[in-house]
């Protein structure tokens, strides 16, 4: 391996510490407007204590004052349930094979949300509501006593209490409505309507009343998620480097979906609490995710008119990192004193077939790395899930993969071989020429390319070739590091778990950069580098480097997923027999590349 060449791989290593510390520090979040100013300054204060505060936060309209022509005063409001006596508290808990969903009657709200085990990256029932008293799935809306939100209504269930919990089972191709409603008096009533299905993540939820054609003085309803998502997985950056060993809220994010392929962003804030101006616009979905599940607002059959994001933060938490407190909102029109579209609700996993079955838009939220390599990540992927249908084993997916890498660009490796063995053969008519020539660099350098043409070798032509295998370890990062397929995929013996390290034990003390476990894999990968490097190396000089690379991708490999390093250390040694079994070229074979 010669100096260039160990000089890219150290470029890429440092990309990949890097690039998102880049990417924050060149595009920071937009710093809060004035409408902003009241959220903010309740930074400071509790998350519960800034949730409460709903009628302070910027994304209210500023045409606050509008009251459509049919808006009436009237001597009991919608306002007016807020203050009703609290009914008894009643549970309905909805299952199929997929969920476990359980809501209260107190504000329709969602209070338990348990994914099911599905044979794959799912093995036990993962919670993915936080234990917090957050709205979580609301409807705002707006009269002149100020904003009612569905989550503080005590609603019905039934017309009975003859039961505090129900419960409903539904299997494939079945359905069921739960439906709370809460009356004002004999002609008024609001009601809030879920449609779970037995073969389905997503659900409908809806409003429907009777005689609230008068109640509201905005066009327009606020449906918002809030509370964010609680974080699944167990970190593997205790110790380690922010940039490679990510805690969970590195991958939490809340995004807007505008109409003609407009994607906004907003990540956990970590400082303070930041809230965005609604975003005029058709919105097509609005949506919070955190490393592998995701939660997506989804108007039914009529476009939202615009949304907004938010990122609470909590001074309660003591970590560094946030919990995931992010929410998203979408405003829809109202007509004849209801929304105009039922609202689908997506909460489950990152999983690329299941999220696009949803909407063909919702991957915009999966993390494929660069525009230029995201059609390659996607390539890879593809392939080991295809290879799954045949091999019920990812681990042997890779051994697969890696053999087909190694076979498609063998021609290219080939000629990388040559062309350093050609360097190896002339190496003492260079130095010949670098004693002749010392004091006179220009004329050595003029010497040298003579003696390159003349020997037909290209001192370039051993690292071009090896672009190929360097293109590919970067998606190959993402997908191990950001895609569901891979959580809680075993291989073999300590290897329980590709998406992760494969820790052997873990050190009382944290290093720099590698951490605070020992990896197994990036061991063996740093030996199988070094025999590689001394086999390829072709100028004495750079001896140094034959040492300092192993010991830099072992420590580099540490915090990386085991597949990625697995794959790596594979093509290491399937380069190892390579060079093995490829014989030296002739001088006639060497030619100008």
């Amino acid at each position: 391996m010669d100096k260039r060449t160990v000089i890219a791989i150290i470029l890429v290593g440092i990309i990949f510490l890097f690039f998102d510390d880049y990417l924050r520090w060149m595009y920071p979040p937009p710093p809060a407007t004035d409408s902003d100013s009241t959220a903010v300054a309740a930074e400071d204060s509790q998350f519960d204590t800034a949730a409460e505060k709903k009628d302070e936060r910027p994304y209210v309209a500023k045409e606050e004052d509008y009251r459509p022509d049919h808006a009436v005063k009237e001597e009991i409001t919608i306002a007016d349930l807020l203050e009703a006596e609290p009914h008894d508290e009643v549970f309905i808990t909805v299952e199929n094979e997929l969920f476990r969903v359980r809501i209260s009657s107190l504000g329709a709200r969602l209070v338990s949300f348990k994914v099911k085990p599905n044979g794959r990256y799912l093995k036990e029932e993962v919670e993915l509501l936080p234990m917090t008293d957050s709205h979580r799935l609301s409807f705002r809306f707006w009269t002149y006593d100020g904003p009612v939100e569905t989550a503080e209504i005590p609603f019905d269930f039934r017309d009975d209490y003859e039961l505090s919990e129900y419960k409903y089972y539904l299997s494939e191709g079945e359905s069921q409505k739960i439906e709370f409603i809460s009356r004002l008096d004999s002609l008024r009533s609001l009601s809030v309507i879920y449609t779970f299905r037995g073969d389905d993540y997503s659900f409908n939820c809806e409003v429907k009343g009777t005689g609230l054609e008068s109640s509201w003085v905005r066009d327009y309803v606020e449906v918002h998620w809030s509370g964010g998502l609680a974080y699944t997985e167990e970190s593997s950056s205790k110790g380690g480097f922010s940039g490679v060993g990510m805690s969970e809220s590195y991958f939490s994010q809340a995004y807007i979906y505008f109409v003609g392929d407009e994607l906004i962003e907003l990540k956990v804030n970590n400082k303070k609490t930041e809230i965005t101006d609604a975003l005029d616009g058709e919105t097509r979905w609005a949506a919070v995710r955190n490393k592998y599940f995701m939660t997506a607002l989804i108007p039914e059959t009529q476009n939202a008119i615009s949304g907004w994001m938010e990122s609470i933060y909590d001074s309660s938490y003591t970590s560094k990192d946030q919990p995931n407190r992010l929410g998203v909102g979408l405003r829809v029109p109202i007509k004849y004193g209801l929304p105009v579209t039922p609202i689908r609700v997506f909460i489950g996993p990152l999983d690329y077939k299941i999220v696009s079955s949803i909407d063909p838009t919702l991957d915009e939220t999966m993390n494929w790395g660069w525009a230029i390599i995201e059609p390659i990540s996607k390539g890879i992927l593809w392939t080991l899930m295809w290879l799954r249908k045949f091999i019920p084993n990812y681990g042997l997916c890779i051994i697969i993969f890696s053999i087909l890498v190694k076979v498609i660009i063998w021609p290219l490796t080939r000629k990388s071989y040559q062309s350093m063995s050609a360097m190896q053969r002339i190496q003492p008519k260079v130095k010949a020429l670098q004693a002749k020539f010392k004091s006179d660099p220009q004329r050595m350098q003029k010497e040298i390319m003579k003696l390159y043409k003349a020997e037909k070798v290209n001192p370039m032509g051993g690292c071009i070739p090896m672009l190929a295998p360097m293109l590919l370890l970067y998606p190959l990062f993402i997908v191990f590091r950001s895609t569901i397929e891979f959580r809680n995929a075993p291989f073999v013996l300590w290897i329980t778990d590709l998406s992760k390290p494969d820790i052997i034990f873990h050190l009382p003390f944290s290093l720099p950069l590698y951490g605070s476990h020992v990896t197994l894999l990036p061991i063996i990968m740093g030996i199988t580098t070094f025999f590689q490097s001394k086999m390829t190396m072709t100028d004495p000089s750079q001896k140094m480097m034959l040492y300092f690379m192993p010991v830099f991708m072992t420590i580099i490999f540490n915090q990386f997923p085991s597949g990625l390093t697995f794959y790596y250390t594979l093509f290491n040694v399937l380069t190892l027999l390579q060079q093995k079994i490829t014989p030296p070229p002739s001088r006639t074979e060497v030619k100008t590349t």
